[in-house]
């Protein structure tokens, strides 16, 4: 059998097209190559061709199998995964735990906030400055106070109408409204949402698959990147395949003639369910697709391509590997277009299993989707919530731009009370802050000369002797098990009663609010993610209140006034592009990384469906922890950028381009002066 790799792609580069007349010239430019394809094709696989902003997208590119034949050599006894960064993350209960709660982003945002300006603190304490010690004292003091206030104030008057959403969409959504919950979720079946005039509890609903209803639409489900063969261990044979081969006595054999210890043929006895092949296509990234999953018009696609290739693959009779209801039959059945057995090459044959590796790839049969944000097509995934082996629900474009949509909507009301509150809390900030700086921390600037006594460093908080003897030591179980019941205990008594009331008061009618959401989708189609966008319209807000409040001082010379004002303006705008800049730098980095955390949790799950013990974690909340990794990394590099990077580094530089120009400024009105006076002089001589 003749095996394909990636470099077959091109073959049919500049190739003449058919059924096209003689004066018409199309062509298909793809990562700068060009692909010669009948016209038929165009119209027969629809929307072939569609042009935007990263270039025309090819629907149905020629298709390969990457892989490379090979005949059984030494298996390993015992799988040996590679172990990635993921999988610690994965198991550590402290990061975890901060996933569970990036939810309340605007109280995170307060939290990372409070550790910039701790550093900030630090920062101005070590490094020395033309100031004197008592003012860099007051410096660091107040940049710690404003960590701290800020912290307190997003607690305080953010935390429960977050609260009272998550109590919405948690206790009270299954009796929403028919119409907002349609809204909300495009593919639930709403006669399956009620029996007898009472609604049904959420995990016995349907969606209109009539498979059971996934509220993240996106949830779809994964599988272990496929491992050849000859690349798998004995015990993914057993425990996948069950099947048990003496492997040393079939060194060198093809798979296909593997005899089991029993005698068996390995070809006669395998499970396919498990089995697949990866393909590499123009215009696509790489896939797998299990033998049981392939699309119809996928694969007929596919032997097209092999039989411009003249391959083994081109031999087969598409019509004999589908029932009459349009299912994959068992691949031992499959004939040839002569109407004879037609013989799976198992060499190239690959196998999905948990035991060989934590990376893992979307469960897909090859159908496609034309994704209108990022303008290019997607392979079609299908929610976790198949039966009995089965692909689920298909992630249609309007499953997608709903889920979009209601991430959004959630965002917006969490940020909604922050950004209401943020002028006034940014003004009290301002007016409270030197009465902690006096009262609490005990600290002034050296030109206040009412006060009788100051400190040279900030005071650090230290346990007493007698408090450090009798203080509790948590062995790391203990402690996990102490915070386990905390957290159950302030979830019971504090935010249930607390989401409960605000659920009533603002969730529940912002959510069933037509034009609330309207806006919550309008807001979703924007470039990026909603949390950086609202991290900046947050700044925005604050840096506008210390701005007017600049204006506004009546302390200050006008020209001095003006000059802070545009530098407190460049410390927002400087900062934003910065931040939406090393956001999207990271973004592929931040992908990587959850794929590998999502890979490690996937793994452990699987492993212990197939062992019959209890699965670590549901894949609801590995959903919500996965959307967390993404939400945390946009958190922190705003905040860090406007917390530390902007007062640390930005601000000195503005304030210094600043004086510059207000002392050029004061020259020129200076030198304007005495030329003015020089005039009246010989005027008046």
């Amino acid at each position: 059998m003749k095996i394909h790799s990636t470099q077959n792609l091109n073959l049919r580069q500049n190739q003449q097209l058919s059924n096209v007349s003689e004066n018409r010239d199309f062509r298909l430019k793809n990562y700068s190559e060009q692909v010669g394809q009948d016209m038929s094709d165009l119209f027969k696989y629809s929307s072939t061709l569609t042009f935007g902003h990263k270039g025309p997208v090819i629907r149905n590119g020629k298709k390969v199998i990457k892989s490379a034949a090979k005949k059984v050599g030494e298996i390993a006894e015992k799988a040996n995964p590679e172990v990635k960064g993921g999988a610690k993350l994965s198991k550590s209960s402290f990061f975890n735990g901060i996933l569970d709660g990036v939810g309340y982003e605007t109280l995170v945002t307060a939290g990372v906030a409070a550790i910039a300006c701790a550093a900030r603190a630090g920062t101005i304490v070590a490094i020395p400055t033309k100031k004197n010690k008592e003012d860099n004292n007051y410096a660091a003091g107040q940049a710690a106070a404003s960590g701290i206030i800020g912290f307190i104030t997003a607690f305080v008057l953010t935390a429960p109408f977050k609260a009272g959403a998550d109590y919405v969409m948690k206790e009270m959504r299954r009796n929403l409204s028919a119409k907002t919950l349609k809204r909300l979720y495009p593919h639930v079946d709403l006669n399956s949402i009620e029996k007898d005039g009472k609604r049904l509890p959420i995990k016995e609903w349907l969606d209109t698959s009539k498979n059971f209803f996934i509220d993240d639409m996106k949830e779809c489900e994964r599988l272990p990147k496929f491992k050849n063969l000859a690349e798998v261990s004995d015990e993914t044979y057993k425990k996948i395949l069950k099947v048990d081969v003496d492997w040393p006595s079939q060194k060198d054999k093809s798979f296909n003639d593997v005899v089991l210890k029993d005698g068996r043929k390995l070809y006669d006895v395998i499970n396919m369910d498990r089995l697949g092949i990866t393909v590499e296509e123009e215009g696509m990234s790489e896939c797998q697709i299990l033998l049981k999953d392939i699309n119809r018009v996928y694969f007929e696609r596919f032997l097209e391509c092999a039989r411009e290739d003249k391959t083994y693959w081109s031999t087969l009779d598409v019509k004999s590997v589908y029932n009459d209801a349009g299912k994959v039959k068992d691949f031992r059945e499959w004939k040839d277009v002569k109407g004879n057995q037609w013989k799976l090459n198992l060499d190239e044959i690959g196998i999905s299993s948990p035991y060989e590796t934590a990376e893992y790839r979307n469960r897909i049969s090859g159908s496609k989707r034309f994704d209108n944000k990022d303008n290019e097509y997607k392979f079609v995934t299908y929610q976790n919530n198949g039966k009995d082996g089965e692909l689920g629900t298909e992630i249609t474009n309007k499953m997608v731009d709903a889920d979009r949509a209601n991430d959004g909507l959630i965002k917006s009301l969490t940020w909604l009370p922050d950004l209401l509150f943020r002028v006034p809390v940014a003004a009290a900030t301002v007016a409270i802050i030197p009465w902690v700086m006096k009262n609490v921390l005990h600290l002034s600037k050296s030109s206040d000369k009412a006060k009788t006594e100051t400190k040279s460093n900030i005071q650090k908080e230290t346990v007493p002797e007698k408090d450090k003897k009798n203080a509790v030591s948590f062995k790391a179980k203990s402690n996990i098990r102490f915070l386990d019941g905390v957290t159950q205990f302030f979830q019971k008594y504090v935010l249930d009663p607390i989401g409960k009331f605000f659920g009533n008061l603002y969730g529940r009618h912002l959510i069933e609010s037509e034009a609330f959401y309207n806006i919550s989708q309008k807001i979703s189609k924007l470039p990026g993610n909603v949390t950086e966008h609202m991290s900046a319209l947050g700044s925005l807000i604050t840096s506008s209140v210390y701005v007017h409040q600049t204006l506004t001082k009546k302390d200050i010379e006008h020209d001095r006034r003006r000059t802070l004002a545009i530098n407190q303006g460049l410390c927002f705008v400087v900062p934003t592009i910065a931040a939406y800049t090393v956001n999207k730098a990271i973004n592929s980095w931040v992908k990587k990384r959850g794929y590998d955390y999502s890979g490690a949790n996937h793994q452990a799950i699987d492993i212990a469906k197939l062992e019959g013990k209890k699965v670590p974690i549901s894949p609801e909340k590995l959903g919500k922890r996965l959307k967390g990794i993404r939400t945390l990394a946009s958190i922190t590099v705003f905040t860090l950028i406007y917390r530390y990077a902007t007062p640390v580094l930005i601000t000195p530089l503005a304030n210094m381009l600043g004086d510059k120009w207000n002392a050029n400024i004061a020259e020129k009105k200076k030198a304007r002066l005495a030329a003015e006076k020089l005039a009246e002089d010989k005027k008046a001589a």
